[in-house]
């Protein structure tokens, strides 16, 4: 009997940890997609094109090492 139930128990166990992680996954997506608005995203895309504008202190420093 215990030579089954160690099957039966390694089957729960395994289907368990698939649901849980799908349950998982998504409550997940759900947050996330709550958390995206549009004033967000414009914000975001905003001090990304700031960011890429600035130049670059490291671009002209010597080249140190072998």
């Amino acid at each position: 009997m215990s030579g089954e139930a160690g099957g039966w128990m390694w089957l729960l166990v395994d289907v368990g940890a698939v649901v849980l992680l799908a349950l998982a996954l998504l409550y997940g997506l759900s947050v996330w997609r709550k958390r995206q608005s549009s004033a967000i995203e414009r914000l975001r895309d905003r001090k990304t094109q700031d960011l890429h504008k600035q130049h670059d202190p490291d671009e002209n420093a010597p080249f140190i090492g072998r």
